[in-house]
């Protein structure tokens, strides 16, 4: 049986009806994110539908909440604490839609002066050119797609061991993932696919067509600075180096991939893996520091 946190006393309880941190800080992303929404609203349309998704989140949140409360079995627990990872996707692609309140235009071509200044090169586009074998290119496209579940596995198995710092872990990751979107949806950067044109000609193997259809059906041009995909894997593997050894040593590769696909795939710009690398550290600062101060508001752990 799962370890549970419980609430550090009645007052808290009666006042925050049993949210714990990573609650807290959905709920931010949320309003903040409104927000913001509200001040562009000159420059978008149809804001309606994104209210009303909001509102089916917070329905989710307080639904788990109750159900937590009186039936709180392995499996709600599970979802209680696991639940925002549901909707990552939907806050990511959502970026595309606020990127351009304050800058109307792309900021690539500031980027793409940057690669120049620091590499004399895009290498996003020299890379590719440089490495032409089909085994090459589908391990660069195996270890991209590699992230869309590094995250789920962890977060999965972390939770099922029975650790107080589990939640700590698993709140670490889900903050971070806002703390992208924020980056997102303030500096637009759709990154070289968008900018340059996918002009990859054959995906010869299984993970390269299927990164191929992702990257042409289900990307979006967004969120290309800093890159996610290489600070939330180095985020990954710094909470798996903590609490989970042996999947640290199964991410650890992946990740180390992931810094070379994202260039490779022309995902991102070389500095976009500088930045990501940056925000790391700065990021799990933040997301420990937030988390002390909530969580004397929301439980002490057993």
């Amino acid at each position: 049986m799962i370890k549970e946190p419980v609430i550090n006393n009645v007052h808290s309880a009666k006042i925050f009806g049993r949210l714990v941190p990573v609650d807290f800080v959905t709920l931010l992303y949320i309003l903040i994110s409104a927000a913001y929404m509200c001040f562009g609203a000159p420059y978008l349309q149809n804001m309606g539908s994104h209210f009303v998704v909001r509102a089916g989140i917070l329905i989710v949140m307080f639904t788990l909440v109750y159900l937590h409360k009186k039936n709180p079995t392995t499996f709600i627990s599970f979802l209680r604490y696991m639940y925002p990872l549901i909707f990552l996707s939907y806050f990511y692609t959502e970026t595309s839609y606020l990127k351009n309140i304050i800058f109307d235009k792309n900021l690539d071509p500031l980027f793409c002066d940057i690669e120049i200044a620091l590499w004399g090169c895009q290498p996003s586009l020299v890379f590719p050119k440089a490495i032409t074998h089909p085994l090459f290119n589908e391990l660069m496209n195996m270890c991209y797609f590699s992230y869309y579940w590094l995250a789920l596995i962890y977060c999965f198995s972390v939770h099922f061991k029975n650790n107080a710092q589990s939640y700590k872990s698993v709140f670490v990751i889900i903050f971070s993932f806002y703390l992208y979107y924020v980056i997102f949806s303030v500096f637009p950067s759709a990154g070289p696919q968008f900018h340059f044109g996918n002009s990859e000609a054959e995906y010869p193997y299984f993970f390269g067509k299927i990164m191929h259809y992702i990257l042409d059906n289900a990307e979006e041009p967004t969120g290309a600075f800093p890159s996610s995909h290489v600070g939330i894997a180095l985020i990954l593997c710094y909470e798996a180096f903590k609490y989970q050894k042996r999947i640290f040593y199964w991410i650890l590769p992946f990740t180390i991939g992931i810094c070379f696909a994202t260039v490779y795939l022309k995902a991102h710009y070389l500095v976009d893996v500088v930045g990501g690398i940056i925000t790391v550290p700065i990021f799990i600062f933040i997301s420990n520091f937030v988390y002390r101060k909530l969580q004397p508001l929301c439980f002490k752990e057993q």
